[in-house]
């Protein structure tokens, strides 16, 4: 298999990219909020500013043109005017007394016609990086004065990183967010998943033991539940496997061991050769009657049985079932009475539906005492034909009850190995019954007498 990264690791780096991701877009909106929003504001006011100067220079108003100066001093602002004809007329960049330029020669021509300018550089008379904004005075056409209001970039940054604490705070509870998150997502869904890998690799090696424990109340919780019945079935199923093989051996063996006996017997001079024929014979017919009914109890758990349903009478089916099986009962001296309902009707394959009857009455009558009695009714209950078969022998305890359909299940107190077959008969019957859409009842008391009951739905004829 082509190796691959665990879901835990991809959750991992995905985590680790939203984090880089998060803290990056965190830079991002910080600076384009410091760019967009405060150093907007402060052009904005730096242009105000300006231009309160510009009207009290031109007013000529010295009071107001000192307030103007205090306030942007008070406010962490300086100002600079230049109004030396010689400057001015000069057609040169301005320059501070160092010799660095304050505003070069394009922006001298733009501030000539009458525009704002617009400073975001290092200056050296200002010893910083600044932000400002140039105004020019224009009287009659000619370039009279400048107004220079600016703001030392450093101060905006100072304001700026002010702000980074609450940055990195918001940052770092980002971080605890999307980590609580991905914990809550490898509890809820990640360490359940691996879990039921860890359990379905198991169960691939032939281990069902051990149900999966999600802890967690959610779909895959509901995955986890549905795989631990899952494997329980599967582990369920693999026992009976193994306990039907083994009972499978062990009845095969029986006959086997029989039929080895009597034939060594054969190479004797003196051996009773009619009896031992007869013995084998039996033990034969034993056998094939027991591989018989494992096919048919494999073909109708395997679905792969063919029914040929018609319309019939159950009674008919019922009093064949009851001479097929006249033999066995008058050879114990048992009284069987039967009351059957005529005109009960059902579809169904009348082969299976005969061999169902048989079977409940071959139960019957080896575990019916001599001289016993055996009662087989045909009713109708509601929409349903009710075929009953009761005796009178030893009964099943409670607890034996629910199990008596499963293959070679015995109950030993009672019903012994000696008297029964191979305990497939109840099986078959309940296969063949559920097939025709019907069940199969038992009720039986230890005190004795068995109640056997075969559930089938009636014919509806329009």
């Amino acid at each position: 298999m082509k190796p691959y990264r665990s879901v835990a690791t991809k959750l991992w780096l995905l985590f680790a990219g939203i984090s880089v991701a998060g803290v990056v877009l965190l830079m991002f909106v910080a600076y384009s909020v410091y760019d967009a929003v405060y150093v907007d504001a402060e052009r904005e006011q730096l242009h105000e500013l300006a231009e309160a100067l510009r009207g009290a220079y031109l007013a000529g108003d010295e009071e107001k043109l000192e307030g103007i100066i205090g306030f942007l001093e008070d406010s962490g602002l300086d100002a600079l005017a230049i109004d030396d004809p010689m400057v001015l007329g000069a057609a040169l960049p301005l320059q501070a007394p160092e010799g660095d330029v304050i505003i070069n020669f394009e922006e001298r021509e733009q501030l000539a016609q009458g525009e704002a300018v617009v400073i975001e550089r290092r200056n050296a008379y200002v010893d910083a990086d600044l932000i400002g904004v140039a105004l020019p005075v224009i009287e009659s056409g000619n370039l009279r004065a400048i107004v220079f209001a600016y703001r030392p970039v450093s101060e905006l940054s100072q304001a700026f990183m002010n702000v980074l604490p609450i940055l990195a705070v918001s940052g770092l509870l980002a971080l605890a967010a999307l980590y609580a998150i991905r914990r809550r997502i490898q509890k809820e869904f990640i360490g359940p998943v691996v879990k039921l890998r860890n359990a379905s690799d198991a169960m691939a090696k032939g281990r069902f033991e051990g149900a999966v424990k999600p802890g967690v109340h959610n779909e895959v919780g509901d995955l986890g539940q549905s795989f631990s019945a899952m494997a329980a079935s599967i582990r369920e199923e693999d026992e009976k496997k193994r306990e039907f093989l083994q009972n499978l051996s062990h009845e095969l063996r029986t006959p086997l061991s029989y039929m080895k006996g009597y034939s060594e017997l054969l190479q004797q001079p003196d051996a009773d050769y009619r009896n031992i024929a007869a013995i084998l014979y039996r033990e034969s017919e034993r056998m094939e009657r027991m591989v018989s009914q494992i096919l048919d109890l494999s073909k109708l758990e395997g679905g792969n049985e063919e029914m040929a349903y018609e319309l019939l009478a159950l009674s008919e089916i019922a009093l064949s079932a009851i001479d097929n099986t006249a033999v066995k009962w008058r050879g114990k001296h048992q009284r069987l009475e039967a009351d059957l309902d005529e005109e009960l009707l059902v579809y169904g394959d009348e082969d299976r539906l005969l061999q169902v009857l048989v079977n409940l009455l071959d139960n019957a009558i080896a575990y019916t005492p001599q001289g016993g009695s055996i009662a087989v009714s045909l009713r109708k209950e509601g929409e349903e034909a009710v075929l009953e078969v009761n005796d009178n022998g030893p009964g099943i305890p409670e607890q034996h009850l629910p199990h008596v359909a499963e293959r070679f299940y015995r109950v030993e107190k009672g019903r012994t190995r000696a008297g029964g077959g191979a305990g497939i008969g109840l099986s078959i019957v309940k296969g063949i019954a559920e097939m025709h859409g019907g069940c199969l009842e038992v009720e039986s008391s230890e005190s004795g007498g068995t109640c056997v009951q075969v559930r089938l739905p009636m014919a509806v004829i329009s």
